[in-house]
């Protein structure tokens, strides 16, 4: 089954950081995930570090949630992004699914995919 918006809702669950079980709900169209820095982000990982750790870049990786499905894709960090214990190469899209991990620093996310439930005849 296609994970998209218009099947599912899609969100990513804390399973290790300072704010565990915290949900951030992924929206369609792209969602970059990283800290509070310059540029605009959708999924604000600051608080789930230590205060005053450094960071050279604050976008970590982008997720794209549309039509085509879930994937995401590491912004050419140091550190980098790791999907179900392997780091993937910067700048290239990879497919995610329900269940997936995610792992930036310390921070560690589970993919969650529900979904969406048809309510009564619709026109």
């Amino acid at each position: 089954m296609s994970i998209t918006p218009a099947s599912s809702k899609a969100k990513l669950t804390v399973t290790e950081g300072l704010r565990k079980g915290k949900t951030y709900a992924l929206q369609e169209g792209v969602n970059y995930i990283g800290r509070k820095g310059p540029t605009e982000i959708n999924i604000d990982l600051t608080e789930q570090e230590n205060p005053g750790v450094a960071v050279q870049v604050n976008r970590f990786a982008l997720v794209w949630f549309d039509n085509s499905g879930l994937n995401i894709a590491d912004t050419g960090t140091r550190i980098g992004t790791v999907i179900n214990g392997t780091k993937i190469p910067a700048k290239k899209k990879f497919p995610l699914n329900a269940d997936d991990t995610l792992k930036f620093g310390k921070t560690v996310l589970k993919v969650q995919v529900v979904k969406k439930q048809k309510t009564g005849v619709q026109k």
